[in-house]
């Protein structure tokens, strides 16, 4: 699949407003002519929350199913190839925004929400955030003279600062020895964004979180039921993945970018983590 089958999609407010946040609801977005299918793989530049607010459904991210239900909030992040499961008529608020929007400061857990990773807020919680996100809309289509540009970021900070107290508040929930096994596995997962293409070797991260492999691979079992291996293994096959669908580039070229020196190394690791060649996974995704 070439890099023109992969939508790329920057953000563009559906109202038309300067704010670089945007609400919008799922059934509007279905019935919208935006000269694109929502339902072909795509990459964003941008965040996206789902927030399930009735029925059942699911969501397209990085080749993977995930099931969602009312309540529940999944994060699709700038360099995930996602889409909208076309068989899924829920409903849901999507909160938009560019990822320069993003403080610091506003939600320090972001990292967290991987691919198979769905948010499940307290009931009332859920209610007092899709409020706020109803607020934001109103700002966008109401005639008032508040500005949205210079509302609407404090009001995603409001609502991103809600959800890392959901998160806070779950981690608060474990043992001492599960909260240190989380926030190690929480930076070794960062650290895997940041070098797939550095090294596969558990220790060698071990050595960059200042532990030790023992204590990273018990962090590891504990909180994601993995090896750190199986792990970095995930990681670099989704890495390769990505790149089978979003680029033109050859096998070979590929597995030079993720530190293979020989193409069969890279294909015999396909292979065995995604059951399959590199060739035919880029054939099967056309």
């Amino acid at each position: 699949m070439s890099d023109e089958a992969i939508q790329q999609l920057g953000f563009h407010h559906s109202a038309g407003q300067p704010s670089p946040v945007d609400v919008v609801y799922l059934s509007d977005l279905r019935a919208r002519n935006v000269g694109h299918s929502i339902f072909d793989p795509t990459r964003l530049t941008f965040h996206l929350l789902q927030f399930v607010t009735a029925g059942h459904g699911a969501h397209w991210i990085d080749f993977e199913r995930i099931p969602l239900q009312r309540g529940d909030v999944l994060h699709i992040r700038p360099e995930q190839i996602h889409a909208f499961d076309m068989a899924s008529d829920h409903e849901a608020l999507l909160l938009l925004f560019p990822a320069g929007t993003l403080r610091r400061a506003h939600i320090p857990h972001l990292a967290q929400w991987q691919t198979r990773t769905v948010l499940r807020p307290a009931p009332q919680d859920f209610g007092v955030l899709t409020e706020l996100l109803r607020v934001q809309q109103a700002l966008d289509t109401e005639a008032n003279e508040l500005r949205p540009d210079v509302v609407g970021p404090h009001l995603l900070g409001t609502v991103l600062a809600s959800l890392t107290e959901v998160v806070r508040a779950r981690q608060d929930g474990l043992a001492p020895t599960a909260q240190r096994y989380e926030a190690l596995v929480l930076a070794f997962e960062a650290l895997l964004d940041e070098h797939h293409a550095t090294s596969r070797s558990a220790a060698w991260y071990a050595a960059e979180l200042r532990t030790t492999p023992r204590t990273l691979a018990r962090a590891c079992r504990m909180m994601r039921g993995l090896s750190p291996k199986r792990l970095i293994d995930s990681h670099v096959a989704l890495e390769a993945k990505r790149c089978l669908v979003t680029t033109v580039d050859t096998v070979e070229a590929i597995g030079y970018t993720l530190g293979f020196s020989e193409p069969t190394n890279f294909v015999k690791f396909f292979k065995r983590v995604a059951g399959t060649t590199p060739e035919a996974f880029r054939q099967a995704s056309q």
